[in-house]
């Protein structure tokens, strides 16, 4: 398959700088994706979905212009390409647009394991078993327990960037995923929120399907998660100590991994805009962006302009040593691109020496925070406000549940304030995050 598309994608390029382009980029590809959801053991969705897509980009005289299509057939894309190129003359100019430097492009060495070789050979009947049994396994757990979904989805997908540089090159990646939401009628007459439901699910996601957690663990946490709610009180206004769980610390770091984009950071939409080298964060923090990781959700060995791939520090002991730049944001800025045309790969905090236990033993009064929402965390202020639900931490002990309430800080201050790292990471995402401490943020309840 990936053969197949770099030899289309060569076609289309020579096509294009036949027709005047003087540069031109092609990204193409197919996917093919299950999902099935149930609820009460009965099948509310079953989808086997395929797609293909190419986006052709064509540039000439610092103008470009750009076309999408489903269908990968040649004789389809010539004449959208030809009036693509027609369109050019009324584009603006934009002198900063330009392929990588082809020194920099190439596939970085090694094997990332991004497909799992017996992805084929899993029915579609043990699948929707899986997600069925996982849901009775909930529900055995405790009566109090009712479902909202309980899912499997799996995807693989080939993948091929070529531009006239004269790089052409691909991948082939598949991922598996399976959990469930369930809830729990909130009845405890101390609580704020009798006769509301409390939810909350746990998941499993690899790229190996006999890496998946087992249906016992993925059903037990979510156990633990929903019935931990139950009688949950709003806070008094205060300010303590915040444990951040993997979940959450995983939350902001992708915020932070915002404002580290050349992107912000050139239009001046980052708080971390011209504080290269200084420092913003206690000595504890070390944070790179790391693609060369066998099997992690975020790995690549090129960016998707064709850059070979290797990692980059970004804050070391506190100090901001780089920034994640593209081709184009780094030629605005006046340096290279770092290969982060496609964003992050594997952003990872490195992970501290104690354990999230010894994290919430360290806090006399303060919160053990495990959900959050809104959309408060801004990225051109560095101002932090999120609204949020958690577990009161007393005498270095989970006490009651806690909602309705508030977090606020900034950016800034947060990470100068995160003395103390865990040695766990949730590996469910690209985001690489261990549970941390903040010594001090505003908490605005009641």
């Amino acid at each position: 398959m990936i053969a197949e598309y770099k030899e289309l994608a060569r076609e289309i390029i020579e096509f294009s700088r036949k027709q005047g382009a003087e540069q031109v980029t092609v990204t193409l590809g197919s996917a093919v994706s299950f999902q099935v959801e149930i609820r009460e053991q009965k099948i509310e969705l079953l989808k086997d979905a395929r797609s293909t897509g190419v986006h052709v980009i064509v540039a000439k005289d610092q103008k470009r212009s750009s076309v999408s299509s489903n269908d990968l057939r040649i004789e389809v894309l010539k004449p959208l390409i030809i009036d693509t190129l027609g369109s050019l003359p009324f584009m603006g100019e934009d002198p900063f647009y330009c392929l990588p430097d082809p020194e920099l492009q190439g596939r970085a060495e090694g094997n990332l394991d991004f497909v799992d070789p017996a992805y084929e050979s899993y029915e579609a009947s043990e699948k929707i078993r899986q997600a069925m049994e996982l849901e009775q396994k909930v529900l055995k757990l405790d009566a109090r327990l009712n479902s909202e979904q309980s899912y499997y989805t799996d995807s693989i997908s080939h993948s091929v960037y070529a531009d006239s540089n004269g790089f052409a090159d691909g991948n082939t990646k598949n991922i598996f995923n399976i959990g469930i939401s369930a809830f729990v009628e909130d009845h405890d007459p101390a609580g704020i929120n009798t006769a509301r439901k409390q939810t909350d699910g746990w998941y499993s996601c690899n790229r190996r399907y006999h890496k998946l957690d087992s249906l016992d663990k993925i059903a037990e946490i979510t156990r633990e998660r929903v019935l931990r709610k139950i009688g949950a009180v709003k806070p008094k206004s205060t300010e303590v100590p915040v444990v951040f769980s993997p979940e959450m610390a995983r939350s902001f770091i992708g915020n932070l991994a915002g404002a580290l984009m050349g992107e912000n950071v050139f239009r001046k939409h980052s708080f971390l805009a011209d504080k290269l080298n200084e420092s913003i964060a206690s000595s504890e923090i070390y944070l790179m962006d790391d693609p060369l990781m066998p099997e992690k959700l975020g790995s690549r060995y090129f960016d998707s302009e064709g850059v070979k791939a290797k990692p980059l520090v970004l804050i070391e002991e506190g100090t901001l040593k780089n920034y994640m730049l593209s081709t184009y944001s780094a030629k605005k800025m006046g340096m290279t691109t770092t290969g982060h045309a496609s964003g992050i790969s594997n952003l990872l905090l490195r992970p501290g020496n104690v354990t999230e236990q010894e994290l919430i033993e360290s806090v006399k009064d303060g919160l053990y925070l495990t959900f959050m929402s809104g959309q408060g965390a801004n990225l051109t202020t560095g101002d932090y406000s999120r609204g949020a639900q958690g577990i009161w931490i007393r005498n270095g002990k989970l006490a009651e549940p806690v909602n309705e309430f508030t977090i606020a800080s900034t950016f800034m201050d947060m990470l100068r304030n995160i003395h103390m790292i865990a040695d766990e990471i949730d590996d469910r995402s690209s985001i690489l995050a261990p549970a941390f401490k903040v010594e001090k943020m505003s908490i605005s309840g009641a």
